[in-house]
Formats: C-alpha cells, structure tokens, sequence
C-alpha cells in the first residue's frame, strides 16, 4: 500500500497535469525553427547561385583581347596555346619575343661617371673602358663583386662589359672612364 504523498504507478513516471501540451509546443517550435533555417539556406544558396550565374554570363572576350592573335603555331618555341572560344586562333613565345627581350636600345643609352656609385634603373648592359691607375689597375664593382686588371703599366687602358639588373649598383675605379649603359628593350 503507499504511503502518504505516494503514487502507485506500476513503475511508470507519474505525469504533471498540462506537460503533455507543453512537450507538444516545444516539439512544434523546434521544427518550425529548423524549418525556417533550412528555408532561409535555401534562399541564400539560391541567392548565391543566382550571383554566380549573373557574373558569367555576360559578353564574352575576343580571342585578341586575351592576347590569341596568331593564326598558325609557326615560329613558336614550346607548345602554343590555343584560345577556348575558336581552335584557330593561338598564343605562344615566338623567337622575336626572345630577341626583342634582349635587343639594346641605343636610343635611350647613357653615360657613366667613374669613381661614383650608380645604380641600374632597368636590365642593361654596360660597356665602357678606363685607364689604369699606375701600380694599380682598373676595376669595375657590380654588387661588391671586384672584377678588373693590373698591369702595372701607366696609362693602360682596360675595356669591360657586363649584364645588369634593375637594382644593381656599380662603381667604376680607373681613370678617364669612358662607359655607358644600354638599357635591353624587353623591361
């Protein structure tokens, strides 16, 4: 028999008046909750979609604005690639490409002062001569590298030439320097 303030429930937990509506309503929340997150993804997904979509669709490139101007793979050096919207047009290095990369621009040649730092304003060459200081030589410094002669002559004179970089610094140690620097047109 149970005691006072006990309930014969045959094991089974006694239920408040009024939960079961209560469990109801929190169920039903939560699905709306899920329902309307997995809406408002829906709908952003969509958004997104939709951006993507509107971005590439508009007008198309010309195969010469993307730089496929030749009609034939002749002269290339490598394989040439072909432009995605018409098999007959293509793009590659040629041997021109090379040379010009590496063709003196006289026009824009300038001097060079000895026994004063200079630094290279694009990729160059430099050509030029000094005389030798007596007992001494002639040098030429590219990025603290010393190249030179000694010939333990007076008055002797020493010619040199040299690639450069942009950036690189140089200073020229001999007397009566004839140099200049010739700027490659390819920069």
């Amino acid at each position: 028999m149970a005691e006072r303030g006990e309930s014969q429930d045959n094991g089974r937990e006694r239920k408040m008046p009024g939960s079961n509506d209560k469990n109801r309503n929190l169920t039903l929340r939560r699905k709306k909750m899920k329902l309307s997150i997995l809406l408002a993804g829906s709908i952003l997904t969509s958004a997104i979609a939709g951006n993507v979509y509107a971005q590439t669709c508009g007008a198309q490139p010309s195969c010469a604005d993307l730089g496929y101007t030749r009609t034939s793979t002749d002269g290339c050096l490598g394989t040439a690639l072909k432009c995605p919207f018409d098999k007959t047009k293509y793009n590659c290095v040629t041997t021109g490409d090379v040379f010009y990369q590496f063709k003196l621009n006289w026009s824009a040649a300038g001097g060079i002062s000895g026994k004063t730092n200079w630094t290279a304003y694009q990729n160059g060459i430099i050509i030029g001569q000094g005389q030798d200081i007596g007992n001494y030589g002639s040098f030429i410094t590219i990025n603290g590298r010393k190249i030179g002669s000694l010939t333990g002559i007076a008055k002797q004179r020493t010619f040199f030439y040299a690639n450069v970089s942009k950036g690189d610094t140089l200073y020229i140690d001999a007397n009566d320097v004839s140099a200049v620097f010739i700027p490659y047109y390819g920069n």
